[in-house]
């Protein structure tokens, strides 16, 4: 699931596996936040009441895991910095890039679901990686097998005397 303040058409239409929800403000994000463990979300910065800066320092009192995508149309080098202190997972420049925005997303939450359940994101990899550390360990035993047996095997060097 993915709680989404801007951008729904967007992710929607890249993954539509998706579950997004939407609120219009900050109050009803962080009531949605507390009630479901979201996998990203990601909020303009400006929102009435409450600002994107003070969501993402709520969200993370509540949920310290879910990553904060942040999004502004201010190119303010401070805001980007203060988000950055209060622990953002990405802050976009509006207008947003359509392929950068679903990359950090889609990141976002594979980092969610490697941190809750990484023995369903790694799935494919946990038989893959053992069988080729495995294969790899044979392929070094038989390159260094032979070596070994020429080192003892070969004559000692001799003693010479003076």
């Amino acid at each position: 699931r993915t709680f989404v303040h801007t951008e729904r058409e967007l992710l929607l239409h890249h993954r539509p596996t998706f579950v997004v929800h939407t609120a219009f403000d900050a109050e009803t994000a962080l009531t949605a936040i507390r009630t479901h463990d979201y996998d990203v979300v990601v909020s303009d910065l400006v929102l009435p009441r409450l600002d994107g800066i003070a969501l993402l320092y709520e969200c993370h009192q509540i949920r310290p895991d879910t990553p904060v995508v942040l999004i502004s149309g201010y190119g303010d080098v401070q805001l980007e910095q203060l988000a950055a202190q209060h622990g953002a997972y990405a802050f976009l420049h509006k207008p947003v890039d359509p392929d950068a925005f679903f990359s950090v997303v889609n990141r976002a939450v594979l980092r969610a679901k490697m941190r809750r359940k990484p023995e369903q994101v790694l799935r494919d990899d946990s038989v893959w990686y053992p069988q080729a550390v495995e294969q790899a360990r044979r392929k070094s035993n038989a390159i260094a097998e032979p070596l070994r047996k020429t080192i003892q095997n070969a004559d000692p060097p001799s003693k010479k005397t003076t």
